[in-house]
């Protein structure tokens, strides 16, 4: 069996990073967002769609790449302020002993990924991690969680993922396998 697992507010709550080094990085070019508007309107999203209404509407593209390379830049300065999925931790530990596979796959950066599953000493669980960079269509597309079946030829009988967010789930169910929500924790 394999278990897809996404990053940001699943198996982490990273939302208080993410808003803190995309905040940080948008205001060294003048421009603001909230803490909260970060989480109710970008957590989970593709940087190229949230950060173009925050920089306002219609930004050089080249401004949007140098915010976000920025922001993975600043990024493990806000570690410390993520919160991990206890009960999530638990369970994929234990399907991973008992032969399961385990991919993770996100619509974050590699370095960033990297860098928080490093922090938690969970790098090392994944057999596969994709990221942005592995696919060419974001969430709401299945194409990272297809890739990761193909990967491992599975189909989505064999495969179940856990998700948390709009786009996500979307994806989840897009892809045919069996999908669990994880609400807040």
């Amino acid at each position: 069996m394999l278990i897809c697992v996404d990053l940001d507010g699943t198996l982490l709550d990273t939302v208080p990073a993410n808003a803190a080094s995309y905040r940080a990085a948008l205001e060294e070019l003048g421009y603001t967002v909230s803490d909260e508007y970060y989480a109710a309107h970008c957590n989970g999203g593709y940087y190229k769609d949230f950060l173009r209404p925050l920089m306002g509407g219609d930004p050089d593209p080249t401004d949007v790449e140098r915010v976000h390379d920025r922001k993975k830049e600043l990024y493990s300065q806000y570690l410390d302020a993520v919160r991990p999925n206890r009960a999530l931790f638990e369970l994929l530990q234990s399907l991973r002993a008992a032969g399961n596979r385990l991919a993770c796959v996100t619509t974050g950066s590699r370095r960033n990924a990297t860098e928080v599953l490093s922090h938690f000493g969970c790098v090392c669980w994944f057999d596969l991690v994709l990221t942005s960079e592995d696919v060419t269509k974001s969430k709401p597309d299945p194409e990272g969680y297809l890739k990761a079946m193909e990967h491992f030829g599975v189909t989505p009988a064999e495969t179940m993922i856990f998700e948390d967010s709009g786009l996500g789930l979307e994806a989840a169910l897009a892809s045919g396998a069996a999908v669990f929500k994880v609400e807040a924790f």
